[in-house]
């Protein structure tokens, strides 16, 4: 008898039973010629409240220094992803990859895009 039959394999879910909604990954090289990673998503949960923002940068994509930013509604988290977002491009950072299960988050990322070729 299977516990979860509702899962699909290779399906990521939080903890709480829902699907992750989004992850982006940003890179830069510096004077130097070496490439920084800045990754955000919000496939961790958080103990205390109901939504969070993870973010990972550093010189390589599985490693570095890593935040957890608490949220206790969807409407506050969106807000601090598009100051990250504004932050990242205006510090000369590039979208190396995006994907997103909502349209709202695939709206962000190619908005971010075109600010990136103008």
């Amino acid at each position: 008898m299977e516990l979860y039959p509702f899962l699909e394999y290779g399906t990521i879910y939080a903890l709480g039973g829902e699907l992750s909604d989004m992850m982006i990954t940003f890179y830069k090289t510096d004077n130097h010629g070496r490439v920084r990673y800045y990754t955000i998503h919000d496939r961790q949960e958080h103990l205390f409240t109901a939504h969070s923002l993870t973010v990972i940068w550093g010189k390589a994509l599985t490693s570095g220094r890593e935040k957890v930013y608490p949220f206790q509604d969807r409407q506050a988290m969106d807000n601090h992803l598009r100051k990250l977002f504004k932050e990242r491009i205006q510090s000369g950072y590039r979208i190396l990859y995006s994907f997103s299960r909502k349209e709202k988050y695939r709206k962000l990322f190619q908005d971010a895009n075109e600010t990136l070729a103008c």
